[in-house]
């Protein structure tokens, strides 16, 4: 088996041996066989990624995660279960997928341009409405009439750091745009500032620390 670790502020780009190609987000890790056997193709994912599996009817490709298993045999999908917090989502571009839970008890299949999602504790499905989120693998970071809050939950998820909004006032402002990832959290945080009137202190000695005031 085989491991790699994307780092906060960071992407990843492979092909697995069955020509299966995979994208992993910031803060990621996969495990994965160096070949896999003649009865299954499975990995193991703690983070985000994207999935273009290779169609084999004979051999499904399964992606497990903390919560959920997703079965496949070939499609391109995207998954984001990050171990550290409760947040399960996969969503189907192109293809079929059954989702499984880990005591099997529970199954959902998923329609193209459909997602599946945890809320309450329950998975739930929904149309797919924001499809440049999935340019992540191209380096972009997204959003599309997010909030500021919602936009600081993510950024402290993909560059490890920790934000404190001191200045409430502005969490519920709405936010459409794009980012390279690339640029850094600080480039992003000024072009905020172009529109939202608030200060940052960034406080490296307290464990990469963020203050908006």
């Amino acid at each position: 088996m085989q491991t790699i670790y994307v780092p906060a502020g960071q992407r990843a780009e492979l092909i697995l041996s069955d020509s299966t190609k995979v994208w992993l987000n910031a803060k990621t890790t996969l495990t994965f066989p160096s070949h896999f056997d003649n009865n299954s193709r499975s990995v193991t994912l703690d983070g985000e990624g994207y999935f273009d599996v290779t169609h084999d009817k004979n051999k499904p490709f399964i992606v497990k995660t903390n919560q959920y298993d997703i079965k496949v045999l070939g499609t391109e999908f995207n998954v984001r279960s990050y171990n550290q917090n409760a947040v399960f989502e996969t969503s189907l571009l192109k293809g079929s997928i059954q989702i499984e839970s880990a005591d099997h008890l529970a199954k959902l299949l998923l329609e193209p341009n459909e997602k599946a999602y945890m809320e309450q504790g329950k998975l739930k499905t929904a149309p797919i409405t924001q499809y440049d989120y999935f340019l992540w693998k191209d380096g972009l970071i997204c959003f599309d009439d997010n909030t500021i809050e919602e936009l600081f939950q993510k950024l402290q998820l993909y560059f490890d750091v920790n934000i404190i909004v001191k200045n409430t006032s502005i969490l519920e402002q709405r936010y459409t745009g794009k980012f390279r990832t690339g640029d850094g959290i600080e480039h992003i945080l000024k072009t905020l500032q172009l529109r939202t009137k608030f200060v940052y202190e960034n406080e490296e000695d307290k464990g990469n620390t963020i203050i908006i005031k």
